[in-house]
């Protein structure tokens, strides 16, 4: 009887251990690679990114709701990430404007301020028109530019790894929705080193 009861509190150790120990990226799939980053920043942070696991989103000044709310919510993923000992210079959001010929460098800036968004980690990039087509398509991201000027986009944010390779993608706020900060949170801690 003891020789059972002693296998199996073995077995329950080996079963948590292997939960414990078990690489979490394994969980996350290869879901594409960004060959470029076209960019420019329009603080001049243009190379902070590299070699650091990130959350990339979309984003045009113009936009009523999406972006604002989902940027709202971005601003907590700091606190998120220093619960769990993580510290800004670890991992970046890039924020990539879709809408490079209204959104100016300046109009950017301007945006940044009237947001409140401070932390240096938090990238801002615009390119050129084309080169945002092309790079939006790394992601599987659409968007589209009506007459009036008014954009429509997906919704998704994406968390890349440190050798630029998509691993996971995230909701945007819509509506009641808010950003899934902890789940954001969670999978970015997996490629800190």
């Amino acid at each position: 009887m003891l020789r059972i009861v002693w296998s199996i509190v073995v077995l329950a150790l080996g079963l948590i251990a292997f939960y414990l120990f078990w690489p979490r990226t394994l969980t996350l799939p290869h879901i594409g690679t960004v060959q470029e980053w076209p960019f420019t920043e329009v603080n001049g942070q243009e190379a902070a990114h590299q070699n650091k696991p990130k959350l990339v989103t979309f984003f045009f000044t113009d936009c009523p709701d999406v972006c604002p709310m989902t940027f709202f919510d971005l601003k907590e993923l700091k606190g998120v990430m220093q619960k769990k000992g993580i510290a800004d210079h670890e991992y970046s959001i890039l924020a990539v404007t879709l809408d490079p010929e209204y959104d100016t460098e300046e109009r950017i800036r301007q945006y940044v301020e009237n947001m409140g968004i401070s932390s240096t980690n938090w990238l801002f990039l615009r390119g050129t028109e084309e080169e945002t087509k092309r790079f939006t398509q790394y992601f599987h991201f659409t968007y589209a530019k009506n007459t009036e000027g008014f954009i429509t986009h997906s919704t998704s944010m994406y968390i890349v790894d440190p050798q630029n390779r998509i691993r996971s993608h995230h909701n945007m706020a819509i509506g009641t929705r808010s950003v899934n900060l902890e789940e954001i949170a969670d999978h970015l801690e997996q490629f800190i080193e």
